[in-house]
């Protein structure tokens, strides 16, 4: 059986801007590290935001340089489908290989999401304390 792994508590709105970006980025065609260097970021940091186990996320001052590099008119534009509710969630997921061109299994792995839940809580490290005990 493969193992699962599940986030720290994030705000639905969270992960759902990421899958967001994720989207506009490869209907772009655009590699991770491409986005990043339009963001003048660190080539890692937009694969470090769109992986799950990893704590760096998207913040305020992103969503101003995200909004041009994508030519946004509105910050709406990031959420066709409306605003989520703001509620916090965790993620359970698996690591499964990313595929080589050729098919094969590559050395790196990808997070698939398995479930997502949702917890309750005022503010994340509430809900992480409880989760701990």
């Amino acid at each position: 059986m493969q193992q699962i792994f599940e986030t720290s508590a994030i705000f639905r709105i969270e992960y759902e801007l990421i899958i967001n970006i994720q989207d506009f980025r490869e209907k772009r065609g655009w590699s991770q590290r491409v986005l990043s260097a339009k963001m003048g970021l660190a080539e890692a940091f937009v694969g470090k935001c769109e992986s799950l186990d990893q704590p760096e996320k998207y913040n305020l001052r992103h969503l101003g340089i995200l909004k041009e590099v994508f030519g946004f008119k509105s910050l709406d534009e990031f959420f066709l489908d409306g605003i989520p509710k703001d509620e916090q969630i965790i993620i359970r997921y698996k690591k499964v290989p990313k595929k080589k061109a050729d098919g094969s299994d590559s050395k790196l792995m990808d997070n698939v999401v398995v479930e997502i839940v949702v917890v309750d809580g005022e503010t994340k490290a509430e809900v992480n304390k409880e989760n701990k005990r």
